[in-house]
C-alpha cells in the first residue's frame, strides 16, 4: 500500500497570523513561496557585502524617486507568496508603505543575490516574479561573477535574459540614466 503524502499550503493570511501568534518570528530566516515556508540559506560575507554595496548605491542614486527596501517582504496573493528579495526598488510612497506591504505593482526592480542558492533563485522565485507581473529582476551570481537581467514577463517566465560582466554597464529599466557596471556590483 503507497501512502500519499499531503503537503499543507498556507495562504497569506494564515502565514501572517503564524507570525502574530508568535509561532513564526521576524528574525526567523523563513518566506512564504508558493504557499510553502521557505528557509531562506543562510548569508556570507560576500552576499552580505552585494546587498550593501547596492544599498547604498541605488539609495544616493534614487532618494526621493524610489524606495530602496533590503530583504523585506513584498507581497504577491495570486501566487500565495510573500518573497524577501535582497533588494527592491519600490514606486516611492511618502508613508514608506508604513499601512501595508508592497505588492507586485509597486516594485521597479527585484535584485536577488545568490551563491549556494543560485538554482533556487533562477527556477523558482524568477518564474515567481515572472508571474506576478515583476517587470524587471537582476540575479546577481556571485558563483559565475554575473549579472542576469531579466524583463518582459510571461507567465511562464521572461522573455528576456541577458548577462552581465566585468565592466559592461546596466541600468534599471525604470531608471536608465542610473547605470553601474557588473563589477562594482560584484565587488
Amino acid at each position: 500500500m503507497v501512502t500519499e503524502t499531503i503537503i499543507h499550503r498556507f495562504n497569506i493570511e494564515t502565514y501572517h497570523r503564524l507570525i502574530s501568534t508568535g509561532i513564526l518570528h521576524e528574525d526567523d530566516r523563513v518566506e512564504l513561496i508558493e504557499g510553502r515556508i521557505v528557509d531562506m540559506t543562510p548569508i556570507g560575507t560576500r552576499h552580505s557585502a552585494c546587498v550593501k554595496r547596492l544599498n547604498s548605491f541605488f539609495s544616493r542614486k534614487l532618494q526621493g524617486f524610489a524606495i530602496v527596501s533590503v530583504q523585506d517582504p513584498v507581497l504577491l496573493p495570486r501566487e500565495e507568496s510573500e518573497p524577501e528579495p535582497d533588494i527592491t526598488l519600490l514606486k516611492y510612497k511618502e508613508d514608506f508603505y508604513s499601512d501595508e506591504l508592497p505588492k507586485a505593482e509597486d516594485v521597479l526592480l527585484i535584485v536577488e543575490v545568490a551563491d549556494s542558492s543560485v538554482e533556487y533563485d533562477r527556477e523558482i522565485k524568477i518564474p515567481l516574479y515572472a508571474r506576478a507581473n515583476i517587470q524587471e529582476v537582476w540575479l546577481v551570481n556571485l558563483l559565475e561573477n554575473s549579472i542576469e537581467i531579466y524583463s518582459s514577463p510571461r507567465s511562464v517566465g521572461y522573455e528576456f535574459r541577458r548577462i552581465a560582466r566585468n565592466d559592461q554597464t546596466i541600468s534599471p529599466k525604470n531608471f536608465p540614466d542610473v547605470s553601474l557596471t557588473a563589477k562594482q556590483i560584484l565587488g
